[in-house]
C-alpha cells in the first residue's frame, strides 16, 4: 500500500515538472561521454624525436638484414645494393663519346699533359689564336689525348670496356662468379679509381661497355652454358671463338652482376655490346642447340634479357643502352640475319639504342652505293633516317645514339681514308636530322681531334618544307602506303599508320590485319589539300577486297598527318559489303 502511494506521489511530481519545462525552455543536457581520465599535460611523457644518427642506424640495420637475405638468394651472383649514405643521383648527358679499351683506360695520366694536348687542339683549330706547339706530342699517351680532346671539344663522354670482346673483365672484381670463372686475371684497368675520379670531377659522362654473349672465357669455364653442338661439344664461330647461350638465365645473371658492379663503381650507364647471337646463322642453326629456348625466336630471347637486365639494374640508378648492327635499321623482324636483333624489341627495352653505322661494314650495292665506305655522309644519313622512322612507330622508344666509323678500312676494296672530314661527315648527317648523340669507334683508340669541329657544315634547312624526315611529301607517303596495301607489305603499313590507329605490338598488328586480310585491288589519288591544322586531306578512288566483303568508293577521304617527324596515313572507315555470290 505504501509502495503504491509512493509511486502515485512521484508521478504527480513528474507531471508538474514537465509542465514547467513546456513554459520555459531549458538547455538540453548533454549525454555523458566515455572519456579517458584527464591527465595534466605535465604528466604526459613526451616522446623524444629520434636523431638523424639513430634513424640512419635503423636504416643501416634494415639494409644489413636485407643484404644477408640477398646473399643467400643470389649466391655467386651477389652484388650489394648502393650504399645508403652515398649520393646516387642519376646523371644524364647528350653523349658525344670516344671509345676506350681497358688497356688504354688503365694508362697512368698527368693532368698537365691533358692540358697541354687540349691547348694544342685549340691552337690547331684556330680558336686560341696561338701557334700549335707540337714539341711534346710524343710524350702524351692515348688516354691523355682522349681526355685532352674532351677538354678542347664537344666530346663529353667516354665508353670504357668493363667486359670486353674476349670475355675479360678489365678490373679486379669483387664478384664471386667472376673469380670462379677467372675472367679478371691480370686486368688492364686495375687502377680504375684515378680515372673515374677525374671523369667525375670534369663532368665527363661514363659508359661501361659490357660485351654480353660473345664470351670465350665464360664458355670455357662453363661449357654447359655455351652455344652447344647437337652432336656434342661447343660451337665455335668463324674466328674460332665460343659464345655463351643468350637464352640461358645463368648467363644473364653473370652479365647483369658485372653490370651492377660497374654501376657501384661510378659508371653512369651500362651499354651492352654483342647483345645478340653469332652471325652466319644459316650455317649454325641446323647444327646447334640452345637449352632454355622454350620455343622462342632469337629476338624474343634478346628482348627478354634486356627486360630482365633493366629490372635488375633499377635499384642501381644507372642508364641502360644496347648496341645493334647498323643494318638493323634496314631489316625487319631479324630477317634474314637471324641474330636476335629487331629494332623495336631492343628500342622498347633500353634508354639508348646504338646502331653501329660503319660505312665499311655495308656490302657493295647497299643503299645504291658500289662501295658504301666511300660515302660516309650518305650512308650515315640514310641509316639514321631509317632509325628515326622505326622509332616513330613506337610510343616511348630509346634515344638514338649511333656509333660512327673513326678508322680507315684498309681491307675494303676502293676504300677512302677516314680523315677528320670523312669522320665528321657522319656527325653532320645525323645532326641535320636532329640526332645529337654519337660514339666514335676506333679499335686502337686513335682519334683525330679535328673531327669534332664541324658545326659550320650543318645545313639546318636540309629538310624541305612540306617534306618529312624521310624526304617524302604527303603524296609520296600516301602513294607508298597504298602500294603497301596493294601488295600486303605489312611492315610498311605498320610504319605508316599512326600509333593510336593500330596495335603497338607488331605481331598483334599482323594478327589483326590478317583476320580481315584486306587487299587494295586498285587506287587512284585524285587530290590532296592541306588543312588549316597542318594535316592533309586526300581524295582517293579505292577498290578493296577482304575475307569478309568488299569496299569500293570514289573520293574516299584519307588523312595525312606528321607524327614524330614522319607522315602517317589514316584510312577512311570501311564498311565491308558481303559479295553477292548468287548466279
Amino acid at each position: 500500500m505504501k509502495k503504491g502511494i509512493l509511486i502515485f506521489t512521484l508521478t504527480i511530481l513528474l507531471l508538474i515538472l514537465l509542465s514547467g519545462c513546456a513554459q520555459e525552455p531549458v538547455e538540453p543536457i548533454e549525454e555523458p561521454q566515455e572519456t579517458e581520465e584527464a591527465v595534466e599535460p605535465e604528466d604526459v611523457p613526451e616522446e623524444e624525436e629520434m636523431s638523424e644518427e639513430e634513424k640512419m642506424k635503423i636504416l643501416l640495420q634494415e639494409r644489413e638484414d636485407l643484404e644477408e637475405t640477398r646473399k643467400v638468394e643470389m649466391g655467386e651472383f651477389y652484388v650489394p645494393l648502393p650504399p645508403l649514405d652515398v649520393n646516387n643521383e642519376l646523371q644524364t648527358q647528350k653523349a658525344k663519346a670516344l671509345y676506350l679499351t681497358g688497356n688504354v683506360a688503365g694508362f697512368q695520366f698527368q693532368e698537365e699533359d691533358i692540358d697541354y694536348y687540349a691547348d694544342y687542339v685549340l691552337a690547331l683549330n684556330g680558336e686560341s689564336g696561338e701557334t700549335p706547339d707540337s714539341s711534346r706530342l710524343g710524350d702524351v699517351n692515348k688516354l691523355e689525348v682522349a681526355l685532352g680532346i674532351a677538354k678542347a671539344s664537344e666530346i663529353n663522354s667516354m665508353v670504357i670496356d668493363v667486359k670486353n670482346d674476349h670475355g675479360l673483365v678489365t678490373w679486379e672484381s669483387d664478384l664471386e662468379i667472376v673469380n670462379t670463372v677467372g675472367s679478371s686475371i691480370n686486368p688492364p684497368f686495375k687502377d680504375y679509381q684515378p680515372l673515374m675520379d677525374y671523369l667525375e670531377e670534369n663532368e665527363i659522362y661514363t659508359i661501361a661497355r659490357v660485351v654480353a654473349f660473345k664470351d670465350p672465357i665464360f664458355a670455357a669455364a662453363n661449357p654447359a652454358h655455351a652455344i652447344l653442338l647437337k652432336e656434342g661439344g661447343v660451337y665455335l664461330d668463324n674466328a674460332g671463338e665460343s659464345w655463351v647461350n643468350p637464352f640461358d638465365q645463368y648467363v644473364w645473371d653473370y652479365v647483369v652482376a658485372v653490370s651492377k658492379e660497374a654501376a657501384l663503381r661510378g659508371f653512369d650507364e651500362i651499354q651492352y655490346d654483342y647483345v645478340r647471337f653469332p652471325d652466319n646463322a644459316r650455317y649454325y642453326n641446323p647444327i646447334t642447340d640452345f637449352p632454355g629456348r622454350d620455343g622462342r625466336d632469337k629476338d624474343e630471347g634478346i628482348e627478354d634479357f634486356l627486360e630482365y637486365a633493366r629490372e635488375q639494374l633499377e635499384p642501381y640508378n644507372v642508364h641502360l643502352a644496347a648496341d645493334v648492327f647498323g643494318f638493323i635499321t634496314h631489316s625487319w623482324d631479324d630477317k634474314p640475319e637471324d641474330i636476335g636483333q629487331t629494332w623495336r624489341k631492343v628500342a622498347n627495352n633500353v634508354e639508348y639504342i646504338c646502331p653501329m653505322i660503319y660505312p665499311s661494314h655495308y656490302g657493295p650495292g647497299v643503299y645504291g652505293f658500289d662501295v658504301p665506305d666511300r660515302y660516309p655522309y650518305e650512308v650515315a644519313r640514310i641509316s639514321v633516317m631509317e632509325a628515326i622512322e622505326r622509332n616513330a612507330a613506337q610510343k616511348e622508344p630509346a634515344i638514338i645514339r649511333p656509333w660512327f666509323q673513326g678508322f680507315t678500312a684498309s681491307w675494303v676494296n676502293g676504300n677512302i681514308r677516314y680523315d677528320a672530314k670523312a669522320i665528321s661527315d657522319q656527325m653532320v648527317a645525323a645532326a641535320e636530322l636532329g640526332v645529337e648523340e654519337y660514339i666514335i669507334w676506333s679499335a686502337g683508340n686513335n682519334y683525330n681531334p679535328m673531327s669534332f669541329f664541324y658545326h659550320d657544315r650543318i645545313d639546318a634547312s636540309i629538310i624541305k618544307e612540306g617534306h618529312d624526315i624521310m624526304e617524302r611529301t604527303p603524296e609520296m607517303a600516301l602513294d607508298r602506303f597504298l602500294k603497301a596495301e596493294r601488295s600486303s607489305r605489312l611492315s610498311q603499313l605498320y610504319l605508316l599508320t599512326p600509333i593510336e590507329d593500330r596495335a603497338e605490338d607488331y605481331d598483334q598488328f599482323v594478327e589483326d590485319y590478317e583476320s580481315i586480310d584486306p587487299v587494295l585491288q586498285s587506287f587512284s589519288i585524285n587530290e590532296i589539300i592541306e588543312s588549316d591544322n597542318g594535316s592533309y586531306q586526300a581524295r582517293v578512288d579505292v577498290d578493296y577486297t577482304s575475307n569478309i566483303g568488299v569496299f569500293t568508293m570514289d573520293n574516299a577521304e584519307f588523312i595525312i598527318d606528321e607524327e614524330n617527324g614522319i607522315f602517317k596515313i589514316t584510312k577512311p572507315e570501311i564498311e565491308w559489303v558481303e559479295e553477292n555470290t548468287e548466279e
